[in-house]
Protein backbone atom coordinates (compact mmCIF):
# COMPACT_ATOMS: atom_id res chain seq x y z
CA UNK A 1 0.00 0.00 0.00
CA UNK A 2 1.52 3.51 -1.01
CA UNK A 3 1.75 6.75 1.15
CA UNK A 4 -1.26 8.20 -0.38
CA UNK A 5 -3.97 5.51 0.60
CA UNK A 6 -2.85 5.80 4.68
CA UNK A 7 -6.38 7.20 6.12
CA UNK A 8 -6.01 10.41 7.82
CA UNK A 9 -6.91 8.88 11.31
CA UNK A 10 -3.40 6.86 10.60
CA UNK A 11 -1.71 9.22 9.45
CA UNK A 12 -2.67 11.85 12.59
CA UNK A 13 -2.02 8.66 14.95
CA UNK A 14 1.38 8.47 13.13
CA UNK A 15 3.86 10.35 15.52
CA UNK A 16 2.43 8.74 18.76
CA UNK A 17 2.81 4.78 16.94
CA UNK A 18 6.20 5.53 15.86
CA UNK A 19 7.43 6.08 19.43
CA UNK A 20 5.38 2.55 20.77
CA UNK A 21 6.96 1.04 17.28
CA UNK A 22 10.69 1.66 18.25
CA UNK A 23 10.76 0.97 22.12
CA UNK A 24 13.52 -1.86 22.69
CA UNK A 25 12.81 -5.27 21.90
CA UNK A 26 11.71 -6.83 25.23
CA UNK A 27 13.65 -10.53 25.97
CA UNK A 28 10.24 -12.19 25.12
CA UNK A 29 10.47 -10.47 21.94
CA UNK A 30 13.65 -11.45 21.34
CA UNK A 31 13.30 -15.49 22.00
CA UNK A 32 10.06 -14.98 19.28
CA UNK A 33 12.28 -14.10 16.79
CA UNK A 34 14.76 -16.57 17.57
CA UNK A 35 11.76 -19.61 17.99
CA UNK A 36 10.28 -17.82 14.56
CA UNK A 37 13.87 -18.30 12.61
CA UNK A 38 13.82 -21.80 14.11
CA UNK A 39 10.84 -23.39 12.66
CA UNK A 40 11.49 -21.97 9.17
CA UNK A 41 12.15 -24.78 6.58
CA UNK A 42 14.86 -24.51 4.34
CA UNK A 43 13.47 -26.05 0.98
CA UNK A 44 15.62 -27.86 -1.13
CA UNK A 45 13.43 -28.42 -4.43
CA UNK A 46 13.55 -28.05 -7.76
CA UNK A 47 16.90 -27.28 -9.29
CA UNK A 48 17.39 -26.34 -12.80
CA UNK A 49 20.28 -25.45 -14.37
CA UNK A 50 18.76 -22.66 -16.67
CA UNK A 51 22.30 -21.62 -18.53
CA UNK A 52 25.75 -22.35 -18.60
CA UNK A 53 28.48 -19.21 -19.79
CA UNK A 54 31.94 -17.51 -19.37
CA UNK A 55 32.65 -14.59 -17.34
CA UNK A 56 35.23 -11.59 -18.03
CA UNK A 57 37.97 -14.07 -17.03
CA UNK A 58 37.12 -17.04 -19.37
CA UNK A 59 35.16 -19.19 -15.98
CA UNK A 60 32.50 -21.16 -15.97
CA UNK A 61 29.59 -19.41 -14.64
CA UNK A 62 25.90 -21.19 -14.43
CA UNK A 63 22.78 -19.73 -13.87
CA UNK A 64 20.80 -21.76 -11.43
CA UNK A 65 17.08 -22.03 -9.84
CA UNK A 66 15.60 -23.46 -7.03
CA UNK A 67 11.76 -23.46 -4.94
CA UNK A 68 12.24 -21.71 -1.91
CA UNK A 69 8.30 -21.15 -0.64
CA UNK A 70 7.19 -22.49 -3.70
CA UNK A 71 8.41 -19.89 -5.69
CA UNK A 72 11.14 -20.02 -7.91
CA UNK A 73 14.18 -17.96 -7.40
CA UNK A 74 17.37 -17.54 -9.38
CA UNK A 75 21.07 -17.55 -8.33
CA UNK A 76 24.49 -17.66 -9.83
CA UNK A 77 27.09 -19.94 -9.49
CA UNK A 78 30.70 -18.55 -10.50
CA UNK A 79 33.68 -21.63 -10.80
CA UNK A 80 37.65 -20.64 -9.40
CA UNK A 81 39.40 -20.02 -11.96
CA UNK A 82 41.68 -22.54 -10.89
CA UNK A 83 39.07 -24.99 -10.65
CA UNK A 84 40.17 -28.60 -10.28
CA UNK A 85 37.34 -31.26 -10.49
CA UNK A 86 37.33 -34.02 -7.70
CA UNK A 87 38.87 -31.09 -5.44
CA UNK A 88 36.89 -29.16 -2.34
CA UNK A 89 36.96 -25.85 -2.95
CA UNK A 90 35.62 -23.03 -0.65
CA UNK A 91 32.79 -20.53 -1.46
CA UNK A 92 32.06 -17.26 -0.62
CA UNK A 93 27.74 -16.29 -0.95
CA UNK A 94 27.70 -12.70 -2.26
CA UNK A 95 24.47 -10.97 -0.78
CA UNK A 96 24.04 -7.85 -2.98
CA UNK A 97 22.95 -4.64 -2.32
CA UNK A 98 20.13 -2.42 -3.47
CA UNK A 99 16.95 -3.04 -3.17
CA UNK A 100 15.63 -4.06 -7.18
CA UNK A 101 18.11 -7.06 -8.45
CA UNK A 102 21.32 -8.18 -8.80
CA UNK A 103 23.54 -8.35 -11.96
CA UNK A 104 26.48 -11.70 -11.87
CA UNK A 105 28.75 -8.97 -12.92
CA UNK A 106 28.63 -8.03 -9.44
CA UNK A 107 31.35 -10.36 -8.64
CA UNK A 108 33.69 -8.92 -11.07
CA UNK A 109 33.41 -5.70 -9.45
CA UNK A 110 33.81 -7.66 -6.31
CA UNK A 111 37.17 -9.37 -7.23
CA UNK A 112 38.48 -6.36 -8.93
CA UNK A 113 39.01 -4.75 -5.38
CA UNK A 114 40.55 -8.15 -3.91
CA UNK A 115 44.42 -8.90 -4.41
CA UNK A 116 44.55 -12.43 -5.36
CA UNK A 117 45.31 -14.02 -2.58
CA UNK A 118 42.70 -16.86 -2.69
CA UNK A 119 39.22 -16.23 -3.55
CA UNK A 120 39.41 -15.03 -7.13
CA UNK A 121 41.51 -18.36 -7.70
CA UNK A 122 40.62 -21.32 -5.54
CA UNK A 123 36.71 -20.09 -3.95
CA UNK A 124 33.15 -20.70 -5.60
CA UNK A 125 31.06 -17.27 -5.31
CA UNK A 126 27.46 -17.94 -5.05
CA UNK A 127 25.04 -14.82 -6.06
CA UNK A 128 21.68 -15.34 -5.00
CA UNK A 129 18.87 -13.54 -6.13
CA UNK A 130 16.40 -12.13 -3.79
CA UNK A 131 12.53 -12.70 -4.21
CA UNK A 132 10.39 -10.47 -6.00
CA UNK A 133 13.96 -8.98 -8.12
CA UNK A 134 15.89 -9.74 -11.00
CA UNK A 135 19.07 -11.71 -11.77
CA UNK A 136 20.72 -10.19 -15.02
CA UNK A 137 23.92 -11.92 -16.95
CA UNK A 138 25.58 -10.43 -19.73
CA UNK A 139 25.34 -13.93 -21.49
CA UNK A 140 21.51 -14.96 -19.75
CA UNK A 141 18.65 -13.55 -18.60
CA UNK A 142 17.11 -11.63 -17.07
CA UNK A 143 15.38 -13.86 -14.51
CA UNK A 144 13.14 -12.80 -12.40
CA UNK A 145 12.68 -14.06 -8.71
CA UNK A 146 9.13 -15.00 -7.68
CA UNK A 147 6.99 -13.89 -3.96
CA UNK A 148 6.83 -10.54 -2.67
CA UNK A 149 10.00 -8.51 -1.38
CA UNK A 150 11.23 -8.86 1.93
CA UNK A 151 14.06 -6.96 2.86
CA UNK A 152 16.20 -8.65 5.23
CA UNK A 153 13.95 -11.26 6.23
CA UNK A 154 12.79 -13.49 4.11
CA UNK A 155 16.10 -13.12 1.59
CA UNK A 156 18.41 -15.33 4.02
CA UNK A 157 15.52 -17.81 3.59
CA UNK A 158 15.83 -17.90 -0.28
CA UNK A 159 19.55 -17.43 0.38
CA UNK A 160 19.63 -20.70 2.67
CA UNK A 161 17.19 -22.30 0.07
CA UNK A 162 19.54 -21.72 -2.50
CA UNK A 163 23.06 -23.14 -0.77
CA UNK A 164 21.01 -26.47 0.98
CA UNK A 165 20.40 -27.23 -3.04
CA UNK A 166 23.21 -26.21 -4.27
CA UNK A 167 25.25 -28.22 -1.99
CA UNK A 168 22.98 -31.45 -2.69
CA UNK A 169 23.67 -31.03 -6.11
CA UNK A 170 26.57 -33.95 -7.30
CA UNK A 171 27.32 -31.38 -10.34
CA UNK A 172 28.64 -28.92 -7.28
CA UNK A 173 29.67 -31.27 -4.58
CA UNK A 174 33.48 -29.62 -5.44
CA UNK A 175 31.74 -27.15 -2.87
CA UNK A 176 33.72 -27.65 0.66
CA UNK A 177 30.46 -27.59 3.04
CA UNK A 178 33.38 -26.85 5.34
CA UNK A 179 34.48 -23.74 4.12
CA UNK A 180 31.86 -21.78 3.51
CA UNK A 181 31.36 -17.83 3.44
CA UNK A 182 29.56 -14.70 3.36
CA UNK A 183 30.01 -11.17 1.78
CA UNK A 184 27.47 -8.64 1.74
CA UNK A 185 27.12 -4.81 0.99
CA UNK A 186 24.60 -2.57 2.47
CA UNK A 187 21.15 -4.47 2.32
CA UNK A 188 23.23 -7.18 1.71
CA UNK A 189 25.46 -6.40 4.49
CA UNK A 190 22.60 -6.80 6.79
CA UNK A 191 21.33 -10.49 4.64
CA UNK A 192 24.81 -11.50 5.18
CA UNK A 193 24.95 -11.08 8.69
CA UNK A 194 21.80 -12.43 9.54
CA UNK A 195 22.76 -15.26 7.52
CA UNK A 196 25.76 -15.91 9.71
CA UNK A 197 23.60 -16.06 12.65
CA UNK A 198 20.91 -18.13 11.33
CA UNK A 199 23.25 -20.86 9.73
CA UNK A 200 25.79 -22.38 11.76
CA UNK A 201 27.53 -23.54 8.05
CA UNK A 202 28.36 -19.92 7.54
CA UNK A 203 31.95 -20.14 8.86
CA UNK A 204 32.80 -15.97 8.38
CA UNK A 205 31.37 -12.96 7.15
CA UNK A 206 32.30 -10.11 5.77
CA UNK A 207 30.20 -6.69 6.55
CA UNK A 208 30.33 -3.67 4.50
CA UNK A 209 27.54 -0.98 5.70
CA UNK A 210 25.24 -3.38 6.37
CA UNK A 211 22.36 -1.97 8.60
CA UNK A 212 22.68 -3.49 11.88
CA UNK A 213 19.12 -1.68 13.89
CA UNK A 214 16.00 -0.74 12.65
CA UNK A 215 14.99 1.16 15.97
CA UNK A 216 18.30 3.78 15.68
CA UNK A 217 17.07 7.56 15.74
CA UNK A 218 17.68 8.51 12.03
CA UNK A 219 15.92 5.47 10.80
CA UNK A 220 13.14 6.53 12.85
CA UNK A 221 13.78 10.27 12.02
CA UNK A 222 13.83 8.81 7.99
CA UNK A 223 10.35 6.83 8.71
CA UNK A 224 8.75 9.90 10.59
CA UNK A 225 9.76 11.82 7.60
CA UNK A 226 7.66 9.48 5.38
CA UNK A 227 5.03 9.34 7.28
CA UNK A 228 4.69 13.34 8.93
CA UNK A 229 6.04 14.95 5.32
CA UNK A 230 5.14 12.63 2.39
CA UNK A 231 9.06 12.01 1.42
CA UNK A 232 9.44 8.88 -0.84
CA UNK A 233 10.28 5.99 0.68
CA UNK A 234 14.05 5.31 -0.42
CA UNK A 235 17.04 3.27 0.90
CA UNK A 236 16.70 2.12 4.65
CA UNK A 237 13.87 4.50 4.81
CA UNK A 238 12.09 2.31 2.58
CA UNK A 239 12.86 -0.59 4.40
CA UNK A 240 11.08 0.31 7.89
CA UNK A 241 8.81 1.63 5.80
CA UNK A 242 7.35 -1.05 3.87
CA UNK A 243 8.66 -3.96 6.38
CA UNK A 244 7.00 -2.08 9.95
CA UNK A 245 5.88 1.40 9.67
CA UNK A 246 3.07 0.82 6.78
CA UNK A 247 2.03 -2.30 7.59
CA UNK A 248 1.19 -1.02 11.14
CA UNK A 249 -0.17 1.81 10.13
CA UNK A 250 -2.51 1.07 7.75
CA UNK A 251 -3.46 -2.10 10.46
CA UNK A 252 -2.37 -4.66 8.44
CA UNK A 253 -0.41 -5.94 11.28
CA UNK A 254 -0.84 -5.49 15.25
CA UNK A 255 1.58 -3.65 16.84
CA UNK A 256 3.39 -6.64 18.20
CA UNK A 257 4.01 -7.91 14.44
CA UNK A 258 5.20 -4.68 13.04
CA UNK A 259 7.95 -4.65 16.25
CA UNK A 260 9.00 -8.04 15.60
CA UNK A 261 9.32 -7.72 12.11
CA UNK A 262 11.67 -4.85 12.04
CA UNK A 263 13.69 -6.68 15.32
CA UNK A 264 14.04 -9.71 12.90
CA UNK A 265 15.80 -7.41 10.30
CA UNK A 266 18.51 -5.73 13.12
CA UNK A 267 21.14 -7.83 13.68
CA UNK A 268 22.49 -5.83 16.63
CA UNK A 269 19.84 -7.59 18.96
CA UNK A 270 21.63 -11.42 17.74
CA UNK A 271 25.08 -11.12 17.93
CA UNK A 272 26.00 -14.51 19.44
CA UNK A 273 26.72 -16.34 16.78
CA UNK A 274 27.96 -13.44 14.55
CA UNK A 275 31.62 -13.80 14.45
CA UNK A 276 34.07 -14.21 13.78
CA UNK A 277 33.17 -11.00 11.45
CA UNK A 278 35.18 -8.07 9.77
CA UNK A 279 33.31 -4.72 9.39
CA UNK A 280 34.12 -2.29 7.27
CA UNK A 281 32.36 1.46 7.26
CA UNK A 282 32.74 5.28 5.74
CA UNK A 283 32.20 7.72 8.29
CA UNK A 284 30.60 9.83 5.91
CA UNK A 285 28.44 7.45 4.87
CA UNK A 286 24.66 9.14 4.39
CA UNK A 287 22.73 6.50 3.58
CA UNK A 288 23.55 3.92 6.70
CA UNK A 289 25.23 6.08 9.32
CA UNK A 290 28.40 4.45 10.96
CA UNK A 291 26.37 4.56 14.12
CA UNK A 292 25.01 0.99 13.10
CA UNK A 293 28.52 -0.83 12.91
CA UNK A 294 29.27 1.16 16.09
CA UNK A 295 26.23 -0.26 17.82
CA UNK A 296 26.74 -3.86 16.41
CA UNK A 297 30.68 -3.91 17.46
CA UNK A 298 29.62 -2.66 21.34
CA UNK A 299 26.93 -5.44 21.49
CA UNK A 300 29.83 -8.30 20.03
CA UNK A 301 32.24 -6.38 22.32
CA UNK A 302 30.14 -7.50 25.20
CA UNK A 303 30.42 -10.96 24.67
CA UNK A 304 34.01 -11.53 25.65
CA UNK A 305 34.93 -12.92 22.33
CA UNK A 306 38.50 -14.37 22.06
CA UNK A 307 41.06 -12.08 19.72
CA UNK A 308 40.87 -11.99 15.38
CA UNK A 309 36.97 -12.68 16.13
CA UNK A 310 35.79 -9.27 15.30
CA UNK A 311 37.30 -6.99 12.76
CA UNK A 312 36.17 -3.54 12.11
CA UNK A 313 37.82 -0.71 9.59
CA UNK A 314 36.52 2.62 10.00
CA UNK A 315 36.92 5.17 6.48
CA UNK A 316 37.27 8.71 7.50
CA UNK A 317 36.44 9.63 3.53
CA UNK A 318 34.60 6.90 2.61
CA UNK A 319 30.94 7.37 1.82
CA UNK A 320 28.25 4.48 0.79
CA UNK A 321 29.71 2.67 -1.83
CA UNK A 322 32.22 0.09 -2.32
CA UNK A 323 35.49 1.96 -3.80
CA UNK A 324 35.21 4.89 -1.77
CA UNK A 325 36.67 2.09 1.38
CA UNK A 326 40.38 2.81 0.04
CA UNK A 327 42.00 -0.31 1.48
CA UNK A 328 38.73 -2.38 2.17
CA UNK A 329 39.80 -5.34 -0.74
CA UNK A 330 43.38 -6.78 1.07
CA UNK A 331 41.85 -6.92 4.40
CA UNK A 332 38.47 -8.51 3.47
CA UNK A 333 40.15 -11.25 1.09
CA UNK A 334 42.71 -12.01 4.06
CA UNK A 335 39.85 -12.24 6.67
CA UNK A 336 38.27 -14.44 3.98
CA UNK A 337 41.42 -16.54 2.92
CA UNK A 338 42.05 -17.64 6.72
CA UNK A 339 38.89 -20.09 6.61
CA UNK A 340 42.16 -21.90 4.60
CA UNK A 341 43.48 -22.59 8.55
CA UNK A 342 40.47 -24.50 10.26
CA UNK A 343 38.94 -27.64 9.47
CA UNK A 344 38.33 -28.41 5.81
CA UNK A 345 36.91 -30.86 3.58
CA UNK A 346 39.76 -33.14 0.97
CA UNK A 347 40.01 -35.97 -1.26
CA UNK A 348 38.38 -36.56 -4.16
CA UNK A 349 37.09 -37.54 -6.89
CA UNK A 350 34.06 -38.93 -4.62
CA UNK A 351 31.44 -41.24 -5.59
CA UNK A 352 27.31 -40.77 -5.55
CA UNK A 353 25.57 -43.04 -2.89
CA UNK A 354 22.07 -45.27 -4.61
CA UNK A 355 19.89 -42.33 -3.35
CA UNK A 356 22.06 -39.86 -6.20
CA UNK A 357 24.16 -37.60 -3.50
CA UNK A 358 27.55 -37.44 -2.32
CA UNK A 359 28.49 -37.16 1.26
CA UNK A 360 30.06 -34.16 2.30
CA UNK A 361 31.83 -33.56 5.14
CA UNK A 362 31.69 -30.91 7.65
CA UNK A 363 31.31 -29.88 11.13
CA UNK A 364 30.37 -27.88 13.96
CA UNK A 365 32.21 -25.94 16.88
CA UNK A 366 35.58 -25.66 16.57
CA UNK A 367 39.28 -27.34 16.33
CA UNK A 368 40.04 -26.37 19.96
CA UNK A 369 41.31 -29.54 21.86
CA UNK A 370 40.57 -27.16 25.12
CA UNK A 371 37.14 -26.43 23.87
CA UNK A 372 36.65 -29.92 23.07
CA UNK A 373 33.65 -29.12 20.96
CA UNK A 374 34.16 -30.34 17.92
CA UNK A 375 30.93 -32.32 15.90
CA UNK A 376 31.89 -34.07 12.54
CA UNK A 377 28.91 -33.61 10.16
CA UNK A 378 28.30 -35.24 7.16
CA UNK A 379 25.56 -34.05 4.84
CA UNK A 380 23.80 -35.78 1.92
CA UNK A 381 23.83 -38.92 3.24
CA UNK A 382 21.11 -41.72 2.38
CA UNK A 383 18.35 -40.63 4.76
CA UNK A 384 18.02 -43.42 7.06
CA UNK A 385 21.14 -45.35 7.05
CA UNK A 386 23.54 -45.61 9.65
CA UNK A 387 27.49 -44.85 9.29
CA UNK A 388 30.51 -45.24 11.38
CA UNK A 389 33.63 -42.35 11.69
CA UNK A 390 37.10 -43.10 11.33
CA UNK A 391 39.70 -40.61 12.26
CA UNK A 392 43.70 -41.35 11.54
CA UNK A 393 46.56 -39.35 11.77
CA UNK A 394 47.69 -39.02 8.10
CA UNK A 395 45.08 -38.68 4.94
CA UNK A 396 44.89 -41.64 2.27
CA UNK A 397 42.79 -42.18 -1.05
CA UNK A 398 42.14 -46.21 -1.98
CA UNK A 399 39.37 -47.77 -4.05
CA UNK A 400 37.16 -49.25 -1.12
CA UNK A 401 33.15 -50.74 -1.70
CA UNK A 402 31.01 -48.37 -3.66
CA UNK A 403 33.66 -45.17 -3.34
CA UNK A 404 36.97 -44.38 -1.89
CA UNK A 405 38.98 -44.31 1.90
CA UNK A 406 40.02 -40.81 2.42
CA UNK A 407 41.55 -42.05 5.67
CA UNK A 408 45.18 -43.02 5.77
CA UNK A 409 47.16 -45.83 8.09
CA UNK A 410 46.42 -46.01 11.31
CA UNK A 411 42.64 -45.15 10.98
CA UNK A 412 40.60 -45.69 14.06
CA UNK A 413 36.92 -45.99 14.96
CA UNK A 414 35.67 -43.39 17.12
CA UNK A 415 31.91 -44.06 17.02
CA UNK A 416 28.96 -44.78 15.10
CA UNK A 417 25.20 -43.67 14.29
CA UNK A 418 22.44 -42.87 12.52
CA UNK A 419 21.91 -40.31 9.32
CA UNK A 420 18.23 -38.55 9.92
CA UNK A 421 15.56 -37.45 7.76
CA UNK A 422 17.77 -34.97 6.09
CA UNK A 423 20.73 -37.01 5.03
CA UNK A 424 22.39 -35.83 7.67
CA UNK A 425 25.02 -37.47 10.20
CA UNK A 426 25.87 -35.85 13.18
CA UNK A 427 29.24 -37.38 15.82
CA UNK A 428 30.61 -35.18 18.76
CA UNK A 429 34.46 -35.94 18.50
CA UNK A 430 37.05 -36.05 21.76
CA UNK A 431 39.83 -33.80 21.15
CA UNK A 432 40.92 -34.75 24.93
CA UNK A 433 40.65 -38.61 24.38
CA UNK A 434 42.54 -41.15 26.10
CA UNK A 435 41.82 -43.44 23.88
CA UNK A 436 45.61 -44.84 23.00
CA UNK A 437 44.84 -44.89 19.39
CA UNK A 438 44.21 -41.63 19.09
CA UNK A 439 45.68 -40.02 22.03
CA UNK A 440 49.48 -40.08 20.46
CA UNK A 441 48.30 -37.32 17.68
CA UNK A 442 45.63 -35.53 19.17
CA UNK A 443 48.30 -32.57 19.81
CA UNK A 444 47.62 -28.95 19.02
CA UNK A 445 49.98 -28.56 16.22
CA UNK A 446 49.24 -31.28 14.52
CA UNK A 447 46.25 -33.11 12.26
CA UNK A 448 43.47 -35.39 12.47
CA UNK A 449 41.56 -37.02 9.68
CA UNK A 450 37.91 -37.82 10.23
CA UNK A 451 35.93 -39.54 7.30
CA UNK A 452 32.64 -41.13 7.43
CA UNK A 453 31.52 -44.81 5.82
CA UNK A 454 27.89 -45.82 5.64
CA UNK A 455 25.83 -48.63 4.44
CA UNK A 456 24.64 -47.97 0.72
CA UNK A 457 22.70 -51.19 -0.49
CA UNK A 458 22.81 -51.91 -4.05
CA UNK A 459 25.54 -49.77 -5.42
CA UNK A 460 26.83 -52.29 -7.39
CA UNK A 461 31.00 -52.84 -5.71
CA UNK A 462 29.64 -53.34 -1.82
CA UNK A 463 27.35 -52.23 0.80
CA UNK A 464 28.70 -49.37 1.77
CA UNK A 465 30.33 -46.02 0.38
CA UNK A 466 32.00 -42.89 2.15
CA UNK A 467 32.09 -38.88 2.91
CA UNK A 468 35.09 -36.93 1.74
CA UNK A 469 37.58 -36.47 4.55
CA UNK A 470 37.51 -33.56 7.12
CA UNK A 471 40.91 -32.45 7.92
CA UNK A 472 41.02 -30.70 11.73
CA UNK A 473 43.92 -28.86 12.79
CA UNK A 474 44.33 -29.00 15.89
CA UNK A 475 44.53 -25.50 17.94
CA UNK A 476 44.81 -24.46 21.39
Amino acid sequence: MCLALLTAQSAAAAPQALSRLFVSPTPDEIEDVTVDWAGRTVDIAGFRLEASGLGAANERVDIISHLSEGERHYAAIRFPLNYEPGQPHAALVLCHGGLVGVSVDEAANLLSTFPGQCVDDEYFILIPSYRGEVLTSSFAGPYFSGGAQSFADRDVDDVRSMLSTVLAEPDYADIDNARLAAWGISRGGAVAMLLKVRDPRIRRVVDMFGFTDLSLPSVQAEAADIVDNGATPTGIGRVIYESSVEPWLSGSMTLEEARLAWIRRSVAWFPDNLAPIQVHHGLQDLAVEPAHSVLLLDRLSALGLPPGEVEAYFYPNGAHGLNSLVGQGPRAESFLCNLQLGPSGYCGPMTESVAGGIASASYLGSASVSRNDLRFVVNNAPAGSAGMVFMAPAPGYSRSGGGYVCVGGGATRVGFGGIDANGTFVLPIDLQSSHPAVSSFLNVGSSAYLQLVYRDPGNGNGNWNFSNGLCVPLAP
